[in-house]
């Protein structure tokens, strides 16, 4: 979502899903509900999809673990906005020196003005630090600074100097060529601390009224800059031999997840078989796109292809999604020259919001929006040939936690629940845990209530006689929006063909973060838990399950 606050912005809607150009003046109109949501089927993935809706399940027990003293509500390890502030899109991050440099769109006085870049910068990936805004809205004719990305100009094409960093950014230009949503260009000599605006460089076109969130790389083939860009349709390809005068090359057309793809990525990976063999490699162009039409929600949507320098051309006309949560929007990939191998992975990062909603979300304490983990991903083909992305929280993640209980090998089943360390009970920390079959069938199912308390709770759905596992939230807490994409139950397919599933839970004050055998699926939702919630419950029914490799890392 780039913009989310210019008052030049679309009131267009993606079919019942609000467009991220509605602007922050229409946005005013709109109702703080207080009403719960009731319980809702799912989709894409989706729980509604015949066979696949999650069963009643109990409400759990209340958890013995004591709860911890009081403390803010503020996500612990994740990047949020400053208090009072909205966050959405990030922006690709950039290597300078040994950190990362990273923006994000941010509107300091919402629910009026509009977005600037704001920057943080990390050493590992996982501790931000932030350093204030960099491109400031309003600075110019053009108002405010919507989404793009920011690059290295090494050998000088732009004139600025070797090694200046470039940004490349959606301003709502009015004067550019007498039309909107065209791509200026500002420009960096302190490491991007702040930018100077140069131009408007790639004005729009008549008639086109999306044109927006160019993502820019260096092709070293053919020697030249190449632009991604979201139009009507179409992701736009757009070369350029100095970041300067853009031609247009080619484009590929979808409507299967909207009028409007956004935010697009297109790289490189090896396709790696199961085996951990790689013969060839793939490209791979990753979108923000509206589900609604066939039963998910906003999301982000990729396909795998090749690329020849001018344009994409997809292996099949369908790809995937690659959250199967409601809340990855704006996902942002980058790779790292400096690695042994740039080709083996990349890293992402996406919005955990949905604009289904994201305007409707109370803010107890104090900030609008936050950005997920750093995941990492790789391109491997499944066990029926096809390939497909997946994504894996990084190895250091873990430094965000201080404390490591290691929970019991037990078996569960009617009226025998997991009995877990104690204090184990947590706002914010990781879950770890291996759900193994016993005899030839899964029970009915398993059931891990998380951040429970007052009569709240989220419920992880493990349904394995199906071969599925859902987020449930509309329970989650008080206050929820009152919109079918926040009480749908999400689902992702999980095989389980060896017997067993291993799951990773990341938690915090306002999200869950749920990655299923090792990355093969992936749900990722914002939770409105009481800040003081920590009930965990782990239970089954209709048969019996083994739990084992139970790990608690918390402390954040």
């Amino acid at each position: 979502m780039t913009c989310g606050g210019s008052l030049r912005a679309e009131r267009k809607q993606m079919a019942s899903i609000f467009s991220r150009r509605q602007t922050l003046g229409f946005i005013t109109t709109l109702p703080m509900l207080s009403a719960c949501g009731g319980s809702g089927d799912g989709g894409g993935g989706s729980a509604s999809a015949a066979g696949l809706a999650p069963a009643p399940t109990p409400t759990p027990s209340p958890t013995q673990s004591p709860a911890p003293a009081a403390v803010g509500g503020r996500p612990r390890y994740h990047i949020a906005a400053p208090d009072g502030g909205w966050i959405n899109d990030p922006q690709r991050p950039v290597r300078i020196g040994d950190s990362w440099t990273m923006w994000a769109l941010y509107n300091p006085t919402w629910p009026n003005g509009g977005t600037e870049w704001r920057r943080w910068t990390s050493t590992d990936l996982v501790t931000w630090t932030d350093r204030g805004v960099s491109i400031p809205r309003r600075t110019t004719a053009f108002g405010d600074v919507w989404s793009g990305s920011a690059v290295i100009d090494t050998d000088d094409t732009a004139g600025f100097g070797a090694g200046t960093l470039i940004a490349l950014a959606t301003m709502p230009a009015d004067n550019a060529a007498g039309q909107n949503q065209s791509t200026a260009l500002w420009y960096s000599r302190d490491g991007g601390a702040s930018f100077a605006f140069h131009a408007i460089v790639h004005p729009n076109f008549p008639g086109n009224k999306p044109f927006r969130d160019p993502t820019v790389f260096w092709h070293a083939p053919t020697s030249r800059w190449v632009m991604t860009l979201s139009e009507e349709g179409k992701i736009g390809f757009y070369t350029s031999p100095d970041l300067k005068q853009w031609s247009y090359a080619n484009g590929f057309v979808s409507t299967l997840v909207g009028g409007v793809m956004e935010c697009s990525h297109l790289f490189p990976l090896h396709l790696y078989d199961a085996n951990g063999a790689t013969g060839v490699d793939k490209w791979v162009l990753l979108v923000g796109g509206d589900g609604t039409g066939g039963g998910f929600t906003g999301g982000s949507y990729y396909w795998v292809g090749s690329f020849d320098g001018t344009g994409f051309t997809a292996d099949s006309a369908t790809g995937h999604w690659l959250d199967g949560g409601a809340d990855y929007y704006a996902a942002m990939v980058w790779q790292d020259a400096r690695a042994a191998d740039p080709l083996a992975a990349a890293w992402t990062m996406g919005w955990m919001n949905n604009w289904a909603y994201a305007n409707q979300l109370p803010a107890p304490a104090g900030y609008r929006g936050q950005l997920s983990i750093v995941r990492q991903i790789r391109l491997q083909r499944n066990s029926d040939g096809t390939p497909s992305l997946r994504m894996t929280p990084i190895a250091a993640q873990n430094n965000a936690f201080q404390s490591v209980m290691l929970g019991t090998d037990q078996t569960i089943a009617d009226g025998r629940d997991y009995v877990w360390p104690a204090e184990a009970g947590m706002i914010a920390g990781r879950i770890d845990l291996t759900l193994t079959r016993v005899g030839a069938d899964w029970p009915g199912g398993a059931w891990l209530s998380v951040r429970g308390g007052q009569g709240y709770f989220t419920q992880i759905g493990f349904e394995l006689n199906k071969s599925h596992v859902f987020v449930k939230r509309d329970s989650s807490g008080p206050y929820p929006p009152e919109h079918g994409a926040w009480r749908e139950t999400r689902s992702v397919r999980c095989e389980a063909a060896n017997g067993k599933v291993t799951v990773s839970i990341f938690l915090d004050a306002g999200s869950i973060e749920v990655f299923i055998n090792d990355g093969d699926s992936v749900l990722s939702e914002l939770i409105n838990a009481p800040w003081d919630a920590t009930g965990l419950n782990l239970t089954a029914s209709g048969g019996s399950v083994r739990v084992s490799e139970v790990r608690v890392l918390g402390g954040a």
